[in-house]
């Protein structure tokens, strides 16, 4: 179906990106830094993509990302499972359907989805350091995957680590020889401390605050 579609692709990009390369880390970061228990009043809100027409939702306890909008593929994208009966588009392995509109030779239909990027519980870690918040996501067996939140002047941004410079620089500073994926780190709250100062988290997304 469409909506299986749009999420597989969303599946491929999210992998491919984060294999620019996979970085992770060996405990929480910053270390030796005391954990949140939730996100502050002050960054709670909900957030607009700069980028596309998703959202971001902080709560005191989570972050959510929420897909909400029409999709349109050409006629020729179906395969022979999907039939389009009057404004039905049914998938005639599992026989459930979905409305669609046809626009000439495409076929649009409305996506609605939600992915947690962030919870906080005792796998998933929160962190204030320098101004910035850290959300730190556990991975098995033992590892750690982290992003950098900034808010200012209602401009919410979210940073990760994913590319070549941000991995050559880790690796300098820890002494690191690691040459396979994953590439998982040990860094001491100085060194985090100058991965940052030194323009660390290079992969950045931006979204505006909606007053409501």
């Amino acid at each position: 179906m469409l909506k299986q579609l749009f999420f597989s692709f969303l599946t491929a990009v999210v992998f491919l990106t984060g294999c620019q390369p996979p970085v992770a880390f060996d405990t929480p970061q910053p270390a030796d830094v005391n954990a949140l228990g939730g996100f502050p009043k002050r960054i709670q809100g909900k957030y607009l993509s700069s980028e596309d027409s998703s959202f971001l939702q902080i709560t005191g306890s989570s972050m959510m990302r929420t897909y909400d909008f029409y999709l349109k593929i050409h006629l020729t994208q179906l395969d022979s499972t999907q039939q389009i009966i009057g404004d039905t588009l049914f998938n005639l392995k599992t026989n459930t359907g979905e409305p669609i509109q046809i626009e000439g030779d495409s076929v649009v239909t409305h996506i609605f989805g939600v992915d947690t990027l962030f919870s906080i519980d005792k796998s998933n870690v929160l962190k204030k350091y320098k101004g910035y918040y850290f959300v730190n996501n556990y991975t098995p067996p033992d590892t750690w995957q982290v992003k950098k939140l900034e808010l200012s002047r209602g401009k919410l941004i979210l940073s990760s680590i994913n590319n070549k410079e941000d991995l050559e620089q880790l690796k300098e500073l820890t002494e690191s020889t690691q040459d396979t994926v994953p590439y998982v780190f040990s860094v001491s709250r100085k060194q985090f401390k100058t991965f940052i100062h030194n323009k660390g988290f290079r992969e950045t997304e931006e979204f505006l605050k909606i007053r409501e």
